[in-house]
């Protein structure tokens, strides 16, 4: 076998082997990412709850102020009761 040869035969088997390194590297990167989607999943689930329950506690304050304020007989810039 001449050194032309040899060479393309190298090269050959070199394509052909970061071919299956190339496959083989994907498929761990797909479970990785479901591994990693997962974990942002339950954390932006928990940031999620924390925004809720923020929302809920401004809402319930707001109310407060519109009450309380509406007992007094004073009117709450923006309301449009009569």
């Amino acid at each position: 076998m001449d050194g032309g040869v040899a060479a393309v035969l190298a090269a050959i088997v070199t394509a052909i082997g970061a071919i299956i390194i190339a496959i083989m590297q994907f498929k761990s990167m797909r479970e990785e990412n479901r591994t990693d989607h997962g974990i942002v999943a339950a954390r932006l689930d928990h940031v999620i709850d924390i925004v809720s329950g923020t929302s809920t506690k401004l809402t319930s304050h707001l109310d407060w102020h519109l009450t309380k304020e509406s007992a007094h007989g004073q009117t709450v810039k923006g309301n449009k009761e009569v």
